[in-house]
């Protein structure tokens, strides 16, 4: 393909993939990067258009307007990396190229000479997109596939800049502005056709990929506090039992006492707010491994894999110690929220995930008897030694931690 085959070919590829972000963004304005993509891929195509007729352009503007064009592209799609990444933009990548571009091409005018403009330009362009291939890998821990095919195509757009870099500087003669039909020329634009393509399809994919990601966590969460659902907690515990090799685990029932009178006092507002100061406590004080979801209106449960008696018991210990002394900015100061809890502790043979919640709930239950405000640990694996001799087999029996008698 000749010159301006190429050159119309990515114009229209952009052109389709810009009317396809617009389209997106309509439906999710809430996403600023589609929005950056659309820039993007307009600054690039504009470019590309000007490359077409820089034969009608002066001289100066036939290599400041394309080459400038081009650079706020590569910025653009830098920053809507960043957006996606929900980082922070740096328009310094933008103008620092700018900047650098505009000051190379004067004296390269002056000197009828655009090989030093001409490398340190494409020098900016590899840099812009090996940026943005680094962000876009630097998050491939979300599980999103299509981080993997945007990283290839900005890291092969940023090769063909390096090729051109070395174009530029290996030059014996004066090298003039504007594109020369050349077999590199030729090579440059395939590479950038195969780019637009891969980089537009890539992006359609990948924020549709994290959207149905989303979508498929929420239905596995609770709405107002963000924590997991009942149905996502069983599922976590049935899969844990089915486990042949697994260690001591714990499955912890907390229950917030008298939370009705806060509703009714304060309204369901401050009811709410509640829950999700509780919910943010208990976050706070649960391993990243741990698994907490509100399994009822004050009630929640976690699950503890891995972890001692004496370790499960005294994060549930941090856990109600913190919620009775935090106060609520909605009360009188000396209104506080406590909490009661019961622990399952061991490897739970023999047994389903409804016997174990079951004996969880006992210990809330005596909690609750006891005078709440405290947790209760119930132990229950027959003949299973779990850290001592204290902790043989034997029927079903409590422990209660030390706490102040709720009045």
């Amino acid at each position: 393909m000749d010159k301006f085959s190429l050159l119309a070919a990515n114009c229209l590829i952009l052109t389709v993939f810009s009317v396809s972000f617009l389209t997106a963004f309509h439906d999710m304005k809430r996403e600023r990067f589609w929005r950056t993509w659309v820039s993007g891929n307009l600054f690039l195509a504009a470019a590309l258009f000007f490359y077409i007729f820089d034969a009608g352009l002066p001289e100066m503007l036939a290599f400041i307007v394309p080459n400038g064009l081009m650079i706020a592209a590569l910025a653009r799609y830098n920053q809507g990396a960043m957006q996606f990444n929900d980082r922070k933009v740096s328009y310094l990548r933008l103008l620092t190229p700018m900047g650098i571009m505009l000051a190379t091409s004067l004296p390269a005018h002056i000197s009828q000479n655009y090989a030093l403009a001409y490398a340190v330009t494409n020098l900016m362009l590899a840099f812009l997109a090996t940026a943005t291939a680094a962000e876009y890998w630097s998050r491939r821990a979300d599980g999103l596939s299509s981080r993997y095919g945007l990283a290839f195509s900005f890291m092969l757009m940023s090769a063909s800049f390096a090729l051109r870099v070395a174009q530029g500087i290996g030059a014996e003669s004066n090298l003039l502005f504007g594109l020369t039909d050349e077999f590199l020329l030729s090579v440059h634009l395939m590479i950038a056709l195969v780019f637009v393509t891969t980089s537009g399809a890539f992006s359609l994919s990948l924020a549709f990929e994290r959207k149905s990601a989303e979508q498929l966590d929420a239905a596995h969460r609770d709405p107002l506090t963000g924590t997991f659902n009942r149905r996502e907690f069983t599922l976590r515990l049935k899969e844990l039992l089915q486990r042949p090799e697994r260690g001591n685990f714990a499955v912890v029932q907390f229950d917030l006492d008298h939370f009705k009178s806060v509703n009714d006092r304060f309204g369901h507002g401050a009811g709410d707010e509640a829950l999700q100061i509780c919910t943010d406590i208990m976050q706070w004080h649960l391993r990243e491994e741990d698994c907490l979801a509100r399994v009822g209106g004050e009630e929640f449960a976690a699950l503890m894999p891995e972890i001692s008696h004496s370790e499960a018991l005294e994060i549930a210990e941090r856990i109600r110690t913190t919620i009775a002394d935090t106060p609520l900015h909605f009360a009188p100061e000396d209104v506080r929220l406590t909490l009661s809890a019961g622990i399952y502790h061991g490897k739970g043979n023999g047994m389903d995930h409804k016997q174990l919640l079951k004996l969880a709930d006992d210990g809330l239950y005596e909690s609750k008897h006891a005078g709440r405000n405290r947790v209760s640990l119930t132990r229950s694996d027959a003949l299973t030694i779990v850290e001592d001799d204290e902790w043989s087999g034997t029927p079903p029996a409590l422990i209660k931690s030390s706490a102040p008698k709720a009045s």
